[in-house]
């Protein structure tokens, strides 16, 4: 295991109780969105890669025949057992599984996804050539992700970093479009939702009066006047308060 892998496996082991009770990962418009684009089908097999505590697989249960839901930290899988349980699904297993090495067949599954977890994986372009391979010919993937306007990716992703330190980087919409070109996809339908966060909103699960919450409030204030403003920046008393933060949806097919 990596050091990048220990420390994602870290930060979600200690917080996944924390992402369990997280309305946004439970309710965002982006979840919506993204099963909406997906068109499921009753008799689809779906992917989850990187299930978290299992929100978007459970979205996917009821439009599906059965989900796949996998991730690397054990605590999350926990976690998205007892949402499963509480709903009474039966068709939705999870278990231990590598986004860079999907441990399945070939042309095993009609839909596969991956939300808000891109930014961890250590190689994106590999990642898309493994979700093609086990996708069934015109099976569909769908990508929901953090994604930077143009000109603010590596602030953006600075302080996604000093939050989290297993964070790795986020993409901007073009950059997702060319990765997917490059893994022999074509897009389909790709859309930016905007998302007003307040700061102890966007530092969540991470508590604020650490270290972290300073460097991070210290990296906004010596951020340019441009990447404020296409960050759409608010102040109060020098200090950062609240910012938007904008996250892809793209679902994409083989050509």
């Amino acid at each position: 295991m990596s050091p990048q892998d220990a420390s994602a496996e870290r930060f979600f082991g200690r917080h996944a109780a924390h992402y369990a009770k997280s309305q946004s990962h439970a309710h965002g418009d982006d979840l919506a969105a993204l099963v909406e684009a997906l068109a499921p089908r009753p008799s689809d097999l779906a992917l989850d890669v990187a299930t978290g505590t299992g929100f978007t697989a459970v979205a996917l249960a009821s439009r599906v025949k059965h989900v796949t839901g996998i991730d690397v930290t054990e605590e999350m899988l926990d976690e998205a057992r007892k949402l499963v349980r509480s709903k009474r699904l039966s068709n939705v297993t999870f278990e231990a599984g590598d986004a860079l090495n999907l441990a399945y067949p070939d042309s095993s599954f009609d839909i596969v996804t991956t939300r808000r977890a891109t930014h961890h994986f250590k190689d994106v372009p590999r990642f898309l050539l493994e979700a093609r391979r086990v996708l069934n010919p015109g099976g569909r993937l769908g990508v929901v992700d953090m994604s930077p306007p143009e000109g603010a990716e590596a602030f953006s992703n600075e302080i996604e970093r000093l939050r989290d330190s297993s964070h790795i980087e986020a993409f901007t919409p073009d950059a997702w479009k060319s990765m997917v070109a490059d893994a022999g996809l074509h897009t389909v339908s790709s859309s930016v939702l905007a998302e007003p966060k307040s700061f102890e909103g966007w530092l969540y699960p991470v508590q604020p009066g650490g270290v972290e919450d300073a460097s991070i409030k210290r990296a906004w204030a010596a951020a340019s006047p441009k990447v404020k403003s296409l960050l759409q920046a608010e102040f109060e008393g020098g200090n950062i308060t609240r910012w938007t933060k904008s996250r892809v949806v793209l679902v994409a097919t083989g050509k």
